[in-house]
């Protein structure tokens, strides 16, 4: 058996895709405050976040936004982080792409599971450390070892957002 498409069918299908705009990276950006900062030998004043530690933030604001952070993480590791995880085929996308035509055809689908979808795509191989890990220095000043974590602000900032044009 062999079905084909006709072009009307085809121009529908395209037309229901591209009334959808994504996007995903730090849509608010806000001050980044500074962690709290311990003393030398003193036990680090962590909490838990995003299956891990962090340090937990002072009142004392930054001379960054969050978005400057990122930018400056992207700089020094010289990888962009928001384009990186979509130049390759992993499962992330596969359910994002099927998800997404779930939608576009009509099925039962949430535009919320979407953007969660999205950002877990950029978020995930940061949870998954494949951006490397820390120098030792810098693992004994947090108190742990993960790499693009802090306070957490940075990865609690990148978001998602899907916009259907009418």
């Amino acid at each position: 058996m062999r079905v084909e498409f006709g072009s009307s069918w085809t121009k529908k299908l395209k037309g229901r895709i591209e009334r959808y705009d994504f996007e995903v990276g730090v849509l608010e950006d806000k001050v980044h405050m500074d962690p709290i900062v311990q003393g030398r030998f003193d036990e680090p004043d962590l909490k838990n976040y995003a299956g891990g530690p962090v340090r937990r933030t002072s009142r004392q604001k930054g001379s960054l936004s969050v978005g400057n952070v990122l930018v400056e993480n992207m700089k020094r590791l010289n990888i962009n982080i928001l384009q990186r995880p979509f130049q390759e085929r992993n499962s992330d996308i596969l359910k994002f792409t099927d998800y997404f035509l779930k939608l576009v055809v009509g099925g039962k689908a949430s535009v919320k599971r979407l953007e969660n979808l999205l950002q877990a795509i950029v978020r995930n191989p940061i949870l998954k450390q494949e951006y490397g890990s820390n120098k030792s220095s810098t693992a004994d000043e947090k108190g742990f070892d993960r790499h693009l974590f802090d306070t957490g602000q940075m990865f609690r900032a990148i978001r998602a957002k899907v916009k259907r044009r009418v």
